[in-house]
């Protein structure tokens, strides 16, 4: 379950005291959470209103290519068939425009609520240590078809996103507490499956916001859970949407 706002900000308010009465040289989170009382909102449950910034098409990963003139807001909701069927809706239209599901079970294709199916071997996934093996199916003509799949041995979880013909898109990992400097988490996403980092994740310390950005410093996106969410996990432990 997941700690309230209230109890994340005064754990906050005693690092920030111990901070203060320690000699040890502070890190520049620190140190701005030590002078910044913005910031220490932020470091608790992430940036309210994030200032995107508009990228170059020529910059970044590039997948579907597929862009906008302005800021697309997504929703992600968990479905009730299945615990591994997540569905993600344009937020302006309403209409889904990807599915994720388990490896080999298309909710659209088949309807099994209970997991009865047997998808067969090649479907199976063996090893990694996060639990988001999965396949992505578009709804959109637009968008294209990925999957996710972990790698076998890895300290930090990395993740594989790959095209249906298993060419690597990208990889995301998770980041050491010791190259960040950072009591965050913090994820790299890495071109192909190489270690070039592309893009930064960074997660508040309740996990409700989690800020994407290019190598620049510019916010290119930003993933948040929304109020029913946070109503839904307060109440029951866990929410359905971000």
């Amino acid at each position: 379950k997941e700690p309230c706002p209230i109890n994340c900000i005064y754990r906050i308010a005693i690092i920030i005291i111990i901070m203060a009465k320690a000699t040890v040289p502070m890190t520049a989170e620190m140190q701005q959470l030590a002078n910044d009382p913005n910031f220490i909102v932020e470091f608790a449950v992430g940036d309210p209103v994030p200032e995107l910034v508009p990228q170059d098409r020529k910059s970044g990963i590039k997948f579907s290519g597929v862009y906008f003139e302005k800021t697309k807001r997504y929703i992600m909701k968990r479905a009730r068939m299945s615990k591994e069927d997540v569905r993600i809706f344009d937020y302006e239209t309403g209409h889904v425009v990807m599915v994720s599901h388990h490896p080999g079970k298309d909710p659209y294709a088949e309807f099994d609520p209970l997991g009865l199916n047997d998808s067969g071997d090649q479907h199976k996934v063996q090893g990694g240590e996060w639990e988001s093996a999965c396949d992505v199916t578009s709804r959109d003509h637009r968008m294209q078809n990925f999957k996710i799949r972990p790698k076998h041995m890895s300290r930090h979880g990395r993740q594989y996103i790959r095209r249906p013909n298993d060419e690597t898109l990208m990889n995301v990992a998770k980041m050491g507490k010791l190259e960040t400097q950072s009591m965050r988490p913090h994820f790299e996403v890495c071109n192909e499956q190489s270690d070039d980092r592309v893009y930064t994740i960074i997660a508040d310390m309740m996990e409700r916001t989690f800020t994407i950005k290019n190598e620049q410093g510019d916010d290119v996106a930003q993933v948040a859970k929304t109020g029913k969410a946070i109503i839904q996990t307060a109440v029951f432990g866990s929410g359905t949407e971000s």
